[in-house]
């Protein structure tokens, strides 16, 4: 690497690490290409006719999106930006390969609405997530046949493989919290209204709970924080959509914003939206009661149904 470009250029501060997922290597890969790009004040389509590509498709690499030959891309733009450094070169190359590897997703086939695939392939790399869910058990600490009864009750006319697998998709999230490197810290809020909103049988909904209740008992109390909004909050801390919100340990990777809709989902990247999200959400958390009384609160609610029961 030339001296002119300094150890700011340098892509080796990230590390290729497979458990983060394809997603975060061609974004970090993609965000270190732009910023080399821009420092040296050549526009996309400048660059790509020097390297002998379309402007579509430096596009589409420093959003990190999937390109054919990216490796190849990659060092090229890089080159063009004065880095001559073998090491450096090598190391892009790297991430590109892995970038290139399935996302998480993936794994369920056609299966998994298109909308929400890029938070699926993107919250293995975060270092935080901060979600609100105003009507739902949050995905991560669904059961499976809360989530089944769910995805069926929002597509009725889902073929049953296809809620099985987005079931699956669904409750397998919950397997990145146990992970030994880097594993993800959430906050997670949701309305009190949810422990009383039937979900098919009332069994449904008492194994639920008690699947919570386990979860905030087992090793994962110290990875996941669960706050329940009560309901003498009222309209004051209203959003009335689930808001996740992914940040990233890696300075390459910018906040990342899910906005769930009725039938799609938006999302949103980069500090002014995302931090007005976050704003939201770490508010919400703040009205909402402390997670230490949430397993009291979870109990006292079981204890209800128990009640019921009888």
């Amino acid at each position: 690497m030339t001296g002119q470009h300094g150890e700011n250029r340098s892509i080796r501060g990230f590390a290729p690490r497979p458990h983060l997922g394809a997603a975060a290597h061609r974004r970090a890969l993609g965000e270190h290409l732009r910023r080399c790009r821009t420092g040296i004040g050549m526009t996309g389509k400048a660059a790509a006719r020097h390297i002998g590509t379309s402007g579509p498709t430096v596009s589409r690499l420093e959003k990190g999106e999937r390109t054919e030959s990216a490796g190849q891309h990659a060092t090229a733009l890089l080159r063009l930006c004065g880095v001559t450094d073998h090491q450096e070169l090598s190391h892009a190359q790297l991430i590109a390969a892995q970038g290139e590897e399935p996302d998480a997703w993936e794994a369920y086939g056609n299966s998994i609405a298109r909308w929400v695939q890029p938070l699926l392939a993107l919250e293995p790399a975060a270092q935080r997530i901060m979600a609100y869910e105003p009507q739902l058990v949050p995905g991560w600490l669904q059961t499976s046949e809360y989530a089944q009864l769910v995805i069926r009750a929002g597509f009725p006319d889902l073929p049953q493989a296809d809620v099985e697998a987005r079931a699956r998709a669904r409750t397998n999230r919950l397997t990145m919290f146990h992970r030994d490197q880097d594993p993800p810290a959430m906050v997670a809020i949701m309305d009190e209204d949810v422990l009383r909103r039937p979900v098919g049988s009332p069994g449904v909904l008492y194994r639920q709970i008690q699947h919570l209740i386990q979860l905030l008992k087992s090793d994962l109390r110290h990875r996941i924080s669960l706050h329940i909004a009560p309901l003498s909050m009222g309209m004051t801390g209203a959003v009335g959509h689930p808001i996740v919100h992914l940040r990233f340990a890696d300075a390459l990777l910018s906040d990342f914003v899910y906005l769930e809709q009725s039938e799609g989902a938006r999302c949103v990247e980069g500090e002014g939206e995302a931090e007005r999200y976050l704003s939201r959400i770490t508010t919400l958390s703040g009205m909402a009661n402390p997670a230490a009384l949430t397993l009291t609160q979870l109990e006292d609610r079981l204890d209800e149904l128990d009640t019921g029961r009888q």
